[in-house]
């Protein structure tokens, strides 16, 4: 599963991108990634900036979509409740 959230125009996220640990290194993940991104140079506009954040092991697969490390100029942070 995956999806994007955001706000239709300035930006956007790729969230949720996960597969069963019983289903993976099967290319599943690239599929998902590919609708998603197909989706995206679809439908957003050219100047939307697309990010996420990858759990370890999983930047390999978002680099071959061209994803790049922001860090060190920008990290990412959250909070959870």
């Amino acid at each position: 599963m995956g999806r994007v959230i955001g706000d239709g125009g300035c930006n956007f996220e790729l969230v949720d991108v996960a597969v069963h640990p019983e289903y993976q290194r099967r290319g599943l993940g690239y599929q998902i990634m590919e609708v998603l991104m197909n989706d995206l140079r679809a439908n957003a506009p050219k100047s939307a900036y697309v990010c996420l954040i990858a759990d370890r092991g999983a930047p390999a697969l978002y680099e071959k979509f061209g994803f790049e490390l922001t860090a060190p100029d920008s990290v990412g942070m959250a909070i959870q409740f």
